[in-house]
């Protein structure tokens, strides 16, 4: 067993009336990568606070290992924004460069010499400012010398992060490190993570992630904290086993209250002395509770008013600024009741499309038509305000006792608790919410509004799972039009049935499918555009060359690897061209009566474009 960095044991903390943690526990191992799951409110930004020593628990035992460096990057992390990018970065490092400036006053012969230079190899240490200057790279940071207060919020994120990372301490604290970042960073993320070697704790609520990187997960549930070894998949699996066995459990102690009761009511003897310890025992599993469960009610999106034939149709629209051109000539027709996700770097352009189609932004050139029956309904990553002083019920109630769900009127109580909001908490002012449990008052107060076309920018932002997947579940089942915009690869999975991308340089692709479809046509284009040289010499073709005379491949082998380039090439381009088919925008008035048609020619071509890589890898490798 590895080394134990960290271990709490006997925690206590209240607010009030809300139990944070009741008697419980947890020790972190040294390489364990830890992700921290629960309710939005439960207690996680807390635990990791008392962690990292920013608070104290009301009771309970911490213990430290020795020397123990930690790193903690917070959900509402603080930056110096009268410094430059690089300054608040290179604070990260001072670990390093202050044992470097120690090291060189140092006898070399000396013991602790060797014990700082043993650190400084453990860590490749030698130039911190290497490493700096990579992090910044990998993390996609604007010019180093830009003023911290010129930056977006995604931006001051990602500072934050480099700065915490690129410490490399025994024990790394991560509060929802993916928000606000585009998937390539998080994939970068994920790496960096994966090979880290140090112990790392984190929040995130990218179900992908966890299945990455966890070896553990630790939920927080009702004050008391549960382990799970394996990734989230075992978790769900494990979770739901330990809530069956505590259901038979107290199944079990229920019966047995019911038997005692009835033995004391018919028996008078049960009141003799001999039969106290009996009695005791009874009122000693009285006093126990049951399991605790949160309420796993639906979410409410109100039913979309309906819609015509026709919804949104931009028609070859361009967006620029000054120089700076976001797209051009772009054209894209949405059916009603399509749910479509859009992804791509940040900057690329993403928010100016969702403004375009609600009419916040004018095209440069082109136009956009918008069908008089649409009704939008637009979560953008600024959201509301929410007044601090108000309590939740009084937020989203604005002087009525109820709220219009379609046909139907449901009380502000009832509408709040399908956003799994308790009772205590529907009576609390918001200033005491939780950055979750805001996030979800928003989206509840906003979803209020109705309408029937959803534009939804990054919704899964400081949401917790169990919100997650009632959200996910409840677009799933709308009837309206969906857009989506989010860095969330499990989310956009559940939701979207087509993609538009858009991949930097103006360039934007759209997809029919998830985004995993979406990702594998992209790996693809990417090694096709870019053959690898064989042999030493630059000028020589790919693959479609003879090759050396060591091939293992048979005559009839070779004049099939030989012309397989350009046999998946001529399946990409049809795949294409059937595709920009479905995207033009008047399909259903050209092709309606073909469609069966052309999404089996689709299905074909997708599945012999797949055949064709298979064996050009398989070729490849006997060619060697």
């Amino acid at each position: 067993m590895s080394k134990v960095l960290f271990s709490a044991e006997n925690l206590q903390l209240s607010f009030g009336q809300q139990c944070l943690f009741n008697d419980t526990g947890l020790a972190v191992h040294d390489g364990e990568r830890i992700g921290l799951v629960g309710c939005n409110g439960s207690g996680k930004s807390t635990l990791l606070k008392i962690i990292a020593g920013l608070e104290l628990p009301g009771d309970g035992k911490l213990v430290y290992r020795k020397n123990l460096r930690i790193a903690f990057l917070q959900q509402d992390f603080s930056l110096d924004e009268s410094r430059t990018i690089y300054e608040n970065v290179h604070d990260g490092i001072r670990f390093f460069t202050d044992l470097l400036e120690k090291y060189e006053t140092l006898p070399h012969n000396s013991t602790e010499a060797e014990e700082i230079e043993q650190q400084i190899n453990e860590h490749n240490a030698w130039n911190p400012v290497n490493k700096l200057k990579t992090v910044i790279t990998r993390l996609n940071l604007p010019d180093p010398e830009r003023d911290c207060a010129s930056l977006s919020g995604g931006e001051k994120r990602r500072v934050a992060l480099a700065r915490a990372v690129v410490a490399e301490p025994d024990l790394l604290l991560l509060d929802e490190p993916t928000n606000h970042l585009d998937t390539e960073t998080i994939i970068w993320i994920e790496d960096f993570l994966a090979s880290y070697r140090g112990a790392t704790i984190f929040i995130t609520h990218d179900r992908y992630f966890l299945d990455r990187i966890v070896t553990r997960i630790v939920e927080l549930s009702n004050g008391k904290l549960y382990s799970y070894k394996g990734s989230y998949a075992d978790f769900m699996v494990e979770k739901a086993e330990r809530e069956n066995a505590e259901e038979l459990h107290d199944l079990k102690r229920r019966r047995f209250l019911r038997s005692e009761i009835e033995w004391v009511r018919r028996s008078p003897k049960a009141r003799v002395k001999r039969n106290m310890g009996r009695i005791r025992r009874y009122y000693e599993v009285e006093s126990q509770s049951g399991p605790e469960r949160i309420n796993d009610i639906d979410l409410v999106i109100p039913p979309a008013t309906r819609l015509g034939n026709k919804t949104v149709n931009i028609e070859n629209a361009t967006i620029k600024f000054a120089d700076n051109v976001l797209f051009e000539n772009f054209s894209f027709e949405f059916m009603p009741g399509c749910k479509i996700g859009i992804v791509g770097k940040n900057g690329t352009g993403k928010s100016s499309l969702l403004k375009l189609i609600t009419g916040e932004l004018i095209p440069n050139s082109g136009r956009v038509e918008t069908a008089p029956t649409v009704e939008f309904n637009y979560i953008d990553q600024s959201r509301l305000k929410l007044d601090a002083e108000k309590t939740v019920a009084d937020e989203i109630g604005e002087g009525s006792d109820f709220v219009q769900i379609g046909n139907d009127k449901i009380t502000i109580w009832s509408y709040l608790k399908r956003f799994l909001f308790e009772d205590d908490r529907i009576k609390t002012q918001i200033k005491y919410l939780s950055g979750g449990e805001k996030a979800r008052l928003i989206i509840a107060k906003i979803l209020k509004k109705g309408g029937n076309f959803l534009i939804l920018d990054e919704p899964t932002n400081d949401l917790d799972l169990s919100t997650l997947r009632l959200l996910e579940e409840a677009l799933v089942d709308y009837k309206g039009c969906v857009l989506v915009v989010s860095h969330d690869r499990y989310f956009l999975n559940r939701i979207c049935q087509q993609m538009i991308a858009f991949e930097g340089d103006g360039k934007i692709v759209c997809n029919l499918g998830d985004y995993d479809s979406y990702l594998e046509k992209y790996r693809i284009r990417q090694q096709l555009s870019q053959p690898v040289p064989v042999g030493k010499k630059a000028t020589e073709q790919p693959k479609s060359v003879p090759l050396p005379k060591k091939v293992k491949l048979s005559y009839k082998e070779q004049r099939e690897f030989d012309g397989m380039e350009e046999r998946i090439m001529t399946a990409e381009t049809e795949v294409e061209q059937l595709e920009a088919i479905f995207s033009a925008p008047d399909f259903f008035e050209s092709h309606g009566d073909q469609s069966e048609k052309l999404h089996t020619e689709l299905s074909k071509i997708k599945a012999e474009l797949e055949r064709l890589y298979a064996r050009w890898e398989k070729l490849e490798g006997l060619a060697g």
